[in-house]
C-alpha cells in the first residue's frame, strides 16, 4: 500500500527535481511540489506552490491533507559553515523544529528526511552501516545528526513515522555547483570551460558517488507505508578523487590539467558506506554504471553550456 497524498519540500532543488519527476510517474498518488521559487522548474502542468517553511499558517494551509512529506530543504553546505557553526543552527535546525511542530499538529503520517552520509559518521576505516558509531566533526554533520535524533523525538512524542536517507556524494544533470557542492559536476563544468581542475589534498580522499536518478528511485521506497528506517543512500562505488579523474579522462576523451592544492580541515579523508540495508529491501534495484552516469552528465552540460 502506498501513501496517496505526497508532498516534496525543496522540489526545485537538485535532488528534489529528480525525486519529483520519479514521483509524478508513480500511478495512484497525488504529488504536491513546494519550493522557494515562484514557479516549478518542471513547468505549469504540476501541482506546485511557493512556500516558506517558517510560515506556520502557510504550512497548515498547504499540508492539511498530506500523508507523507519529503523534507529536502537545506540552507547551507558543509564548507560554508565550518567557520561559523551558528549558521547551521539558525538556517537548518531551528526551521526544521518549527516545521516538525506543524507536521505534528496536522497529524501527518510520515516524514522523509535527507541526511548526510559523508559527514555524520566522520572518518571511517571500514564499511559503515547505519548502526556504525557516529563521529561528525563538521557543523553540518553535527546538525544533520541532531535533526535525525529529533525525528525520533517526534516519533515517540507524536507517533510520526520517518525514513532517513543518508546520502553520499550525488551527481548528475541539474546540479547547481555555484553552492560549492558536486565534485563530479564541478570537474565536468571546468573541463567544458577549458579551465583546470583544482583538487584539495593529494586526491586520495575516498568518497561514494551516486547518480541522481538512482537516488530518486531509491527514495520512492518510502512511499510504501509498511516501511520505516534509516538508510545509507549510496551506490557500490567507493573511489578516490584521482580515480574519478581517471574515469573522466576515459569517458570524455579531452585533455585537461589538474592542480593539487593544500587540503582543507573540513574535508573528510575517507568514508566507506554499507548500503546492504536498502539493497536487501529492494533486491531488484540496479545502479547506473558510473561511466554512463558521468557521460550522461557531461552530455547534459554540453547542451546547456555551449
Amino acid at each position: 500500500m502506498t501513501f496517496k497524498n505526497v508532498a516534496i519540500i525543496g522540489a526545485n532543488g537538485f535532488i528534489g527535481t529528480h525525486l519529483a519527476k520519479k514521483s509524478l510517474a508513480v500511478p495512484g498518488i497525488n504529488v504536491h511540489l513546494f519550493g522557494k521559487n515562484e514557479h516549478s522548474v518542471l513547468g505549469k502542468d504540476v501541482s506546485y506552490r511557493q512556500i516558506d517553511i517558517e510560515n506556520k499558517a502557510q504550512l497548515r494551509a498547504y499540508l492539511s491533507n498530506i500523508d507523507i512529506v519529503y523534507y529536502l530543504a537545506s540552507g547551507s553546505i558543509p564548507y560554508s559553515t565550518w567557520q561559523n557553526p551558528q549558521i547551521e543552527v539558525e538556517m537548518n535546525l531551528i526551521p526544521f523544529l518549527g516545521f516538525m511542530e506543524t507536521v505534528a499538529e496536522l497529524q501527518i503520517k510520515k516524514v522523509v528526511f535527507t541526511s548526510s552520509a559523508g559527514t555524520i559518521y566522520g572518518t571511517t576505516t571500514q564499511k559503515a552501516n547505519e548502526d556504525y558509531p557516529k563521529n561528525p566533526f563538521s557543523p553540518h554533520g553535527i546538525v544533520k545528526l541532531t535533526m535525525e535524533y529529533f525525528l525520533n523525538y517526534f516519533k515517540i512524542r507524536n507517533g510520526i513515522s520517518f525514513d532517513v536517507y543518508r546520502i553520499s556524494n550525488c551527481y548528475g544533470p541539474g546540479q547547481n555547483t555555484s553552492k560549492g557542492l558536486g565534485l563530479i559536476n564541478t570537474f565536468l563544468e571546468r573541463i567544458i570551460q577549458g579551465r583546470e581542475i583544482n583538487i584539495f589534498g593529494n586526491g586520495e580522499t575516498i568518497r561514494n558517488y551516486i547518480f541522481a536518478e538512482d537516488l530518486a528511485q531509491m527514495m520512492l521506497h518510502s512511499l510504501y507505508d509498511v516501511t520505516e528506517g534509516i538508510y545509507n543512500a549510496s551506490s557500490n562505488d567507493h573511489l578516490s578523487i584521482n580515480e574519478i579523474i581517471g574515469i573522466i579522462r576515459g569517458v570524455i576523451k579531452k585533455e585537461f590539467d589538474v592542480v593539487y592544492n593544500p587540503g582543507r580541515q573540513s574535508d573528510n579523508p575517507a568514508i566507506y558506506l554499507d548500503n546492504s540495508r536498502i539493497m536487501n529491501e529492494n533486491p531488484d534495484f540496479r545502479f547506473t554504471d558510473i561511466d554512463k552516469g558521468i557521460d550522461t552528465t557531461y552530455q547534459h552540460l554540453l547542451q546547456i553550456m555551449q
